[in-house]
């Protein structure tokens, strides 16, 4: 993989969106990064990079996009624990923002979330809304871990 970009210099990029966009936005910032994740959505089902259908199950999507993010060097692995039709525990291993996103963090400002909001985009599509909440990160292994709640009528 020689011409690929590093993790480090991800993290260093997502960073420097992150302060940028926080400083110029501030409240509107989490807005703006949702609107990211739709975007980006839309351009990896564009170039075919994400194949979904209208009539996916909602966890099988998270599914697929967890596959496209490992496929892109994103993250190493993302595991989705299905718990029901409406639960799942993901895990996240081999975050290559994690630096970034827990620095920000720390700074009491609004991170990017991409994973969050590209699977929060790809739920939209199919109508269906998610919430998730953080259970556990541990910044040295670059692991993190969310409780998703998926609200629709099987």
């Amino acid at each position: 993989m020689r011409n690929c970009v590093k993790p480090e210099s991800l993290d260093m990029v997502n960073y420097a969106i992150c302060q940028a966009v926080n400083e110029y936005l501030g409240g509107k910032t989490a807005e703006f990064f949702k609107k990211v994740g739709e975007h980006h959505l839309d351009e990896a089902l564009k170039r075919g990079l994400i194949k979904m259908k209208p009539d996916d199950k909602p966890l099988d999507a998270l599914i697929k996009i967890a596959r496209y993010l490992e496929s892109v060097g994103y993250m190493k692995r993302i595991l989705v624990n299905k718990l029901s039709v409406k639960e799942a525990l993901v895990e996240m291993h081999g975050v290559s923002v994690t630096k970034s996103s827990v620095a920000i963090l720390k700074e009491g400002k609004q991170p990017s979330h991409f994973m969050t909001n590209i699977m929060l985009a790809a739920l939209k599509k199919l109508g269906i809304q998610g919430e998730l909440k953080d259970v556990e990160f541990d910044e040295a292994k670059c692991y993190f871990k969310e409780y998703w709640k998926i609200s629709y009528k099987p």
